[in-house]
């Protein structure tokens, strides 16, 4: 897999397949996700590309951040190997990246990836004020001429899959329940085995 810091560091190539996140946790519902856009990838003979975030943009935009992560860059890299994505750029997040709007966070970035499908999660939103909403990148994905996926909720026992509610599980200590939500077994940052450190790496702190 390769892992990028910087856009300067990526080749254009408009045959390629985008999806965007946090990806906290790597539950099923960012699982959903990615392999909707591996299988676009896929069927257009196109590579895939994963744009993600660190620090989590909730640690700079919000004062009283004090959010308890499921999984630090590593793992999180780890966990997108495995899932069969061949590309990463890791774009760090900083407070004056807070400020653009999703149309110059596509400008400054992911038309620089070059892109002819945009996957992207229900809830996503992109930019300053969370301005980029599925309407608003159907507009952005006109104008450079890509398609735009939305992949819609996944849910068990009727309850949608979201980072937030496998950290309410575990805060429960109904691990059982995370455990489904994750679609694998839950591992405590204190026993887990040490991965490759390629976050560290690449410049930022991991676990």
């Amino acid at each position: 897999m390769n892992v990028f810091t910087d856009i300067s560091q990526v080749t254009e190539d408009k045959n390629t397949v985008v999806t965007i996140g946090t990806f906290d946790g790597f539950h099923l519902g960012h699982k959903e996700i990615v392999n909707r856009a591996l299988m676009s990838a896929s069927k257009q003979g196109g590579r895939n590309f994963l744009v993600t975030f660190e620090p989590h943009p909730r640690s700079v935009v919000s004062r009283d951040f004090d959010l308890k992560l499921l999984t630090t860059l590593d793992e999180k890299l780890k966990l997108f190997e495995e899932a069969g994505i061949e590309n990463v750029l890791v774009i760090n997040f900083t407070p004056e990246l807070s400020k653009l709007t999703s149309d110059e966070f596509f400008e400054r970035y992911i038309s620089k990836i070059g892109l002819n499908e945009l996957v992207i999660g229900y809830d996503h939103r992109l930019g300053r004020n969370r301005d980029g909403d599925e309407n608003k990148l159907r507009e952005i994905g006109l104008r450079y001429s890509f398609d735009v996926t939305i992949v819609h909720a996944v849910t068990i026992d009727g309850d949608t899959v979201s980072s937030t509610k496998v950290r309410q599980a575990i805060l429960d200590g109904n691990i059982e329940k995370a455990n489904k939500y994750l679609g694998r077994n839950y591992s405590f940052k204190g026993t887990v085995v040490k991965g490759a450190m390629r976050g560290r790496t690449l410049g930022f702190p991991t676990a």
